[in-house]
């Protein structure tokens, strides 16, 4: 592979204070530190010989020699210190840092976050710390943990967003099968919270981590109370579309299993008249009393 131009210039920069700071060193030693051979070692130190500040008299250029395989460096210019990040590169590495700091386990991200934090502190540019933020493909991640969860047959601990109920709760879940759908993935799990199967939209799921205990068998749905509902609606309707995978269709009629009345009351209100729930007739007198507590609530704003 031919070495960029760019690549060998950079080595020379950083050769020069190497050397100052190397005094008897061997050609092997210098070759062996930056990963090249002998020979292409020597081809730098002789264009280091030609190099120094402007003038480019004897008394600018870098002064060094070989001698039996031994390398000195008496006059370094001005070049006998590290080569520094620019801030540009150093605010680059701070958002890879922060990239690689979200990406790994809890466990490996201390010393990536103690490195970060150095930076920061090293180059104090313009840009706060808290300004650097990198958000992972948080689906791809937690999918990968639920891989996991299923192929080590542990539990899950998820903090889960209700948005029926508009809350957060920490559930340990077992889980029995993954759902893709078109817009939205769905995780089928024995919560033992509710102490029954549920389901979990992915994208609802905060944060989710292996728990050291062995995932426990699903009971058949058979023995939880399931509520039937029976729906009227357009083809088109974003509801049907949106839980496919779990609706039969008869004739003009929908059919639903739910394992949380409330869902499918808020449901129904969100689509607005578009999704009618025909039975059973407690959801659908809740859903009706609902619209009209709604509408007076209006007509007060009035």
């Amino acid at each position: 592979m031919v070495e960029s131009a760019a690549a060998r210039a950079i080595r020379l920069i950083d050769l020069v204070p190497f050397l100052h700071n190397h005094p008897g060193i061997s050609l092997k030693e210098v070759a062996e530190q930056f990963g090249v051979t002998v020979p292409e070692i020597v081809k730098d130190l002789d264009l280091l010989f030609m190099c120094g500040l402007p003038g480019y008299t004897p008394l600018e250029l870098i002064d060094l020699s070989i001698d039996d395989g031994i390398v000195s460096l008496r006059e370094p210019q001005n070049l006998d210190s590290p080569r520094r990040f620019s801030q540009t590169e150093a605010l680059i590495i701070r958002v890879a840092l922060a990239a690689l700091e979200e990406l790994l386990p809890d466990a490996k991200r201390v010393k990536v976050r103690a490195l970060r934090e150095k930076f920061t502190r090293l180059f104090t540019d313009q840009v706060p710390d808290a300004a650097i933020y990198f958000e992972s493909d948080a689906e791809r991640t937690k999918l990968k943990i639920v891989a996991d969860s299923m192929a080590q047959g542990k539990k899950l601990l998820i903090t889960y967003i209700n948005p029926t109920k508009s809350e957060v709760t920490e559930r340990k879940i077992s889980i029995t099968r993954v759902i893709p759908e078109l817009n939205r993935t769905l995780i089928e799990a024995w919560c033992d919270s509710s102490n029954g199967v549920r389901t979990f939209n992915l994208a609802n799921v905060k944060s989710a981590n292996l728990v050291d205990e062995a995932s426990v068998r699903a009971t058949s749905p058979e023995v939880e109370t399931i509520t039937s509902a029976t729906l009227r609606s357009s083809a088109e309707n974003v509801f049907l579309k949106e839980n496919a995978s779990q609706i039969e269709k008869r004739g003009d009629h929908y059919f639903i299993n739910i394992f949380q009345e409330e869902w499918l009351v808020r449901s129904a209100l969100a689509e607005g008249g578009e999704l009618v729930v025909e039975s059973p007739d407690l959801i659908r007198a809740r859903i009706a009393f609902l619209a009209e507590e709604s509408l007076k609530n209006y007509s007060k704003a009035d």
